[in-house]
């Protein structure tokens, strides 16, 4: 019972740090956190600890708070990303189902079709989610939402992406393309392109937030 509360509880405080209710400058304390979240002490210690292994928490004299990132530390956890998103894409041509490919396609029908680009952004954003399943690969989903999450840490100064944009639909489109067409070596270069494509915009945004 406390693991699958520790879990749930894990995921909230997870979403409340990338959505930036949580700050590096608040004190998370078990004490405080039990109130909350309506719980006792044993799941949130835990949900705390696994935060912390994850390198979202930082464990202070009194409490946690979370954790700030550096200019490098982001650039290098894009890399990373980068390169598991890459990997995700091989896979995907390999091993999506007709269901997922059609799934896909449905998607970035839906994108182009859409005028408001914030919405295309979402859209965007839940296809890179759906790719991630058709991989298939447990091991490549959790290290791609890892990598995902300790990006979001520093990605409050800059919220812009190339998510939505008409750029990002065509290279969606042709990642999309070698994955019809089962050809994982295409669907690999073609993910690293657009990822390398992004790390180069979020460097422009992070230098101008970090140099304003």
């Amino acid at each position: 019972m406390n693991e699958t509360a520790a879990s749930a509880h894990y995921r909230t405080l997870r979403e409340r740090i990338i959505a930036g209710d949580i700050t590096s400058e608040t004190r998370l304390y078990e004490s405080a956190l039990t109130g909350d979240l309506g719980t006792s002490r044993t799941p949130i210690r835990e949900a705390l600890s696994l935060l912390e292994k994850d390198g979202i928490l930082v464990r202070e004299r009194r409490g946690y708070r979370v954790r700030e990132r550096t200019l490098q530390e982001v650039l290098d956890y894009f890399d990373v990303r980068g390169a598991l998103e890459a990997a995700a894409a091989e896979a995907a041509a390999l091993r999506a189902t007709e269901l997922e490919r059609a799934q896909m396609s449905a998607m970035l029908q839906r994108a182009d079709a859409e005028p408001d680009e914030a919405t295309r952004a979402r859209i965007h954003d839940g296809w890179h989610q759906a790719l991630h399943r058709a991989s298939h690969n447990d091991a490549l989903i959790e290290f791609i939402a890892r990598a995902e999450t300790l990006i979001a840490l520093h990605r409050r100064p800059w919220v812009s992406s190339i998510a939505g944009t008409a750029e990002s639909q065509a290279e969606h489109q042709g990642i999309l393309d070698a994955v019809l067409a089962r050809d994982p070596a295409l669907a690999r270069s073609r993910m690293a392109a657009h990822m390398s494509r992004a790390r180069d915009y979020q460097l422009q945004g992070l230098t101008a937030a970090e140099h304003p």
